[in-house]
């Protein structure tokens, strides 16, 4: 049932999709793509992963935090250059995961705007947001560039003239989160961004979304698809958050 399995979700990944890629002037653009031969290793099947395991649960007073996992269904995402092909929406959806289990462990609450191959809408993922009203929104993706030796991670936030207050937590936020990803990675550093980005423009809490990686780079994308890479990056991001939450005095409830 297993190798069943893995047939068909090949085969359902061989259809046109729509990429996003982004550009040198830091403005994600959409673009068609046709996917070529397709290889995911055994660490992004949905079925087999072992970060689908959620061995905590936190208590129902703890502060909730949103984490959206970028693409998904026909919209794949970037991905890697070369004969073999590793698609975005697997990596944000397994490094998602794992960021979900450290904060899980730390005594957060977490709520996914996906936790399958689903495509959810830009405005689906914002109204999912403001609806539960976390204490921040963490938007996952990896990265695409022309130039083939662009690397490094680099965070977006939405810099509000109208809502300067939030503004100012996204960017702390933001900074938090590329300072432990870093010291866990050792990535390169692309800094802190602004970027108008539909997740990140739309929502009413602090809000970023961190690019993990270069998947254009052969060398960076060696790194990403290490689950010991996408474990690095996701404890800096758990780490991240809850270093930007102790400074705004936001305790984590420990588990029972």
């Amino acid at each position: 049932m297993i190798f069943l399995y893995h047939v068909i979700l090949l085969l359902l990944m061989t259809t046109a999709n729509v990429a996003y890629a982004q550009s040198s002037n830091g403005v994600k653009k959409n673009y068609l793509r046709k996917p070529q031969t397709l290889m995911i290793p055994a660490s992004l099947q949905p079925r087999t992963s072992p970060v689908m395991t959620i061995p905590y649960k936190a208590p129902v007073e703890a502060p909730l935090i949103l984490i959206d996992p970028g693409h998904g269904g026909d919209d794949y995402g970037t991905n890697s250059s070369g004969i073999s092909k590793y698609h975005e929406k697997y990596l944000n959806l397994s490094t998602s995961e794992l960021v979900r289990n450290f904060l899980l462990q730390f005594g957060y609450r977490v709520f996914m705007t996906r936790t399958d191959d689903t495509f959810i809408s830009l405005e689906e993922r914002t109204n999912i947001a403001n609806q539960r009203n976390p204490v921040l929104f963490v938007s996952i993706h990896y990265n695409s560039a022309p130039n083939p030796i662009a690397e490094g991670i680099e965070v977006f936030y939405y810099r509000d003239d109208r809502n300067k207050a939030r503004s100012n937590k996204s960017k702390l936020l933001a900074q938090s989160i590329l300072d432990k990803t870093l010291q866990r990675t050792q990535a390169k550093s692309r800094g802190v961004k602004h970027g108008n980005l539909a997740v990140i423009r739309e929502t009413n809490m602090a809000a970023i979304l961190i690019e993990g990686g270069f998947m254009s780079s052969a060398s960076e994308m060696e790194k990403i698809k290490k689950v010991s890479y996408q474990k690095s990056l996701a404890l800096g991001i758990a780490q991240g958050i809850q270093d930007y939450l102790n400074k705004q005095g936001i305790t984590p409830v420990a588990s029972k």
